[in-house]
């Protein structure tokens, strides 16, 4: 058998209400890669990010996991494979951060009544790496929502999945813990070798910590690739009607405007 890619798209188009939202995207999403997903609103990025969490239905046949379409994979064994942070979310009972971050545990533990030391020493792991262990025993319907943003992060984490899914995961963190959360996505991703990909809408986070980025306009990929070499003057003001300025200091690029 050959080599099969770990995660890919082919062909993928969708509509809402026959309402065209995504036409003939492609993608091919490697280990250890860092993934962003740039471009304005409306252009699709979350729908794809769902699509691929397998939480809307799509055509069968365009999203493969190591050569098998999502469709055909067991419920249970999809949330063993890939892990998704909402845009947003919304927690109506009581549970204390601990109880929410062990529900990415979820999948292993026959529906949370088989809990194992494994998955304590997960979730302990975990809200150590996300500077959550001051909070573990509040209610989550007590937390900002920069904090609740961090405790749903956390439990993606703790699901322990090859791929993780994250819809502008950042938008409500101070810009400590924006780039708190990007630094430890990013060494994860090295070092446990896992798949992320995120939907970014900072250009210059994306241009400096993603590998290789999807730039995306009216539900289609415009330019994909390394960040340095995609987010250009030109690409930026073709996709977002913008004009902006490069800053370039040794390696690194910034944008202005």
């Amino acid at each position: 058998m050959g080599y099969e890619i770990p995660l890919q798209v082919k062909n993928l188009s969708f509509a809402y209400d026959r309402q065209d939202v995504l036409h003939l995207v492609e993608g091919d999403f490697y280990q250890g890669t860092f993934y962003g997903i740039a471009g304005p609103n409306g252009s699709g990025k979350s729908t794809w990010l769902k699509l691929m969490a397998g939480l809307n239905n799509c055509p069968h046949n365009r999203i493969h996991i190591f050569g098998q379409d999502i469709h055909k994979m067991p419920r249970m064994t999809l949330a063993k494979k890939i892990s998704f942070v909402p845009q947003m979310f919304n927690m109506k009972y009581a549970f204390t951060v601990e109880e929410v971050v062990m529900m990415g545990r979820y999948p292993y533990t026959n529906r949370m009544t088989n809990i194992t030391k494994k998955d304590y020493d997960m979730v302990e792991t975990t809200l150590l790496e996300t500077n959550l262990m001051p909070l573990r025993d509040r209610h989550v319907n007590e937390l900002s929502g920069g904090e609740l943003q961090r405790v749903v992060i956390a439990r993606a984490i703790a699901q322990d999945t090859d791929i993780i899914l994250l819809d502008e995961p950042i938008s409500h963190l101070d810009i400590h813990y924006q780039y708190e959360i990007i630094a430890l996505l990013k060494e994860i991703c090295r070092k446990q070798n896992k798949i992320v990909i995120s939907v970014l809408h900072d250009l210059n986070i994306t241009m400096n910590h993603c590998d290789h980025i999807f730039l995306m306009k009216e539900g289609q990929i415009i330019k994909q690739g390394e960040p340095l070499k995609i987010l250009t003057e030109e690409n930026i003001d073709e996709v977002y009607n913008l004009k902006v300025n490069m800053l370039i200091n040794h390696d690194k690029k910034w944008i202005t405007w």
